[in-house]
């Protein structure tokens, strides 16, 4: 059925959800448009909010339970399997989509199977939180590990008969790592990708140093497991010592790493580096 669907993985999701959710009411797409929120928690309170909720009518807007199985893949997978329109797009409880998003996206749709877009850091966060990441460049894809392009699963559309052909989201990447491995089994598969420059989702950082690091760790080792099992070659060998001599060159140990800016910026790089590092030891490749 002609329309899109919108999916969202929820956790823990009140209040972040509500700017995301105003921001789909701003979109520009005219056609059919239903949200539906995968609930990760088992939350009355998630429920009560989406029933009582002033754009529910709009938005067409439901909540489907995948509390059963944690993780964000499980949810996105139940929640794709309830959708109406034969589009599917994903979008994150805590960012928020610029208005030209769905519209983006389904355009791009015309020529390809999956479709990807850009995040910008500056909406959501403060400057200095916003300075401690940078996001790759709006104008083309990423290229992980010298394979394959991918998109974030915050900012992605699929054709619904291609999510059936490779049966989903992998549920055992519960979170980090599963944008990659999808985008890749959809390629293997002889999919089109393509890429939807004006698609932008105001990304929202974490905003605890312990938080930033752990995460960058868990993304770092869950690439490793990606790379293994699709092939991909990697980093160039230089990098390794590249990325060693700025975690050590900006450490905060030194008095121009002393500022929250320049922490949180190394706490970002190193986790990433030693992610790598656990992740190539845990799967037996070097993904560093």
């Amino acid at each position: 059925m002609k329309g899109l669907s919108v999916v969202i993985a929820a956790f823990d999701a009140l209040p972040d959800i509500e700017v995301q959710l105003a921001a789909l009411t701003e979109q520009t797409y005219c056609d059919a448009l239903e949200v539906i929120i995968s609930d990760n928690e088992n939350s009355p309170e998630l429920h009560e909010y989406v029933g009582a909720h002033p754009s529910r009518e709009q938005l067409s807007l439901r909540v489907v339970d995948s509390f059963d199985l944690p993780g964000t893949s499980h949810a996105r997978n139940v929640g794709t399997r309830a959708a109406k329109y034969d589009t599917i797009a994903y979008c994150d409880q805590d960012d928020a989509v610029h208005p030209e998003w769905a519209q983006s996206l389904v355009d791009s749709m015309r020529s390809a199977d999956l479709v990807g877009g850009p995040l910008e850091r500056d909406t959501l966060n403060d400057p200095v939180v916003a300075s401690w990441r940078a996001l790759p460049d709006p104008s083309a894809p990423v290229v992980l590990g010298r394979h394959l392009p991918m998109s974030f699963g915050c900012n992605l559309a699929v054709r619904r008969t291609v999510f059936d052909a490779v049966d989903g989201w992998d549920e055992s990447y519960p979170t980090a790592g599963s944008d990659v491995d999808f985008c890749w089994r959809v390629q293997a598969a002889g999919y089109r990708f393509g890429w939807a420059s004006a698609a932008t989702v105001a990304y929202r950082f974490r905003t605890s140093m312990r938080q930033s690091y752990s995460q960058a760790a868990q993304y770092g080792c869950a690439e490793a497991r990606a790379a293994k099992q699709h092939g991909a070659p990697g980093r160039q060998w230089w990098w390794f010592p590249i990325h060693v001599a700025v975690v050590a060159a900006t450490a905060p140990v030194w008095p121009w790493g002393w500022s929250r800016r320049r922490r949180g910026a190394w706490m970002w790089v190193t986790g990433n580096l030693v992610g790598r590092i656990q992740g190539s030891v845990r799967y037996r490749t070097l993904y560093w």
